[in-house]
């Protein structure tokens, strides 16, 4: 009997982590909701104000996970600084932070890089059940500046 109870937990957790693995679909720029109710809010760009001379910006972008229940599991946060000179844009320094807030859940890669004008965030989390993960959520921040200076 415990065979069987045992045998049909691991199935049911089988077949919940394939129903629950979500697809996204963008529907705005801001907001990505998922199939199970859960979404992901980007903010937008937060400049912050440089002691550096003109011609540089720093600025941050934040992707907040939230579950079906409206509850926050987890935040990742990358941050950027760029040099403009009005004819072209460098990114020069970047990097991502991350905080959770539901301990089911662990971030398992988050990588920041930088390319031209663009910052690149990179975050792969994922929710666990037993030791099982039940749940991945993968999302790409990204800030931009112009030749001009303009952050988006």
């Amino acid at each position: 009997m415990k065979k069987i109870l045992s045998f049909s937990f691991a199935l049911t957790l089988a077949f919940s982590v394939l129903c629950f693995n979500a697809l996204a679909v963008t529907n705005d720029n801001d907001v990505i909701y998922f199939d199970d109710g859960s979404y992901i809010v980007i903010s937008e760009v937060e400049e912050t104000v440089s002691t550096r001379a003109t011609g540089t910006k720093n600025g941050q972008k934040t992707a907040t996970y939230v579950d079906s229940d409206n509850v926050v599991q987890w935040k990742a946060t990358l941050k950027a600084t760029f040099t403009y000179t009005g004819s072209s844009a460098t990114c020069t320094n970047s990097s991502i932070t991350y905080t959770i807030s539901d301990s089911s859940w662990k971030i398992t890669e988050a990588t920041a890089t930088k390319s031209g004008n663009k910052a690149t965030g990179d975050v792969t989390a994922k929710k666990y059940f037993l030791g099982i993960p039940t749940k991945t959520v993968e999302e790409t921040i990204t800030i931009t500046c112009s030749a001009n200076g303009t952050l988006s």
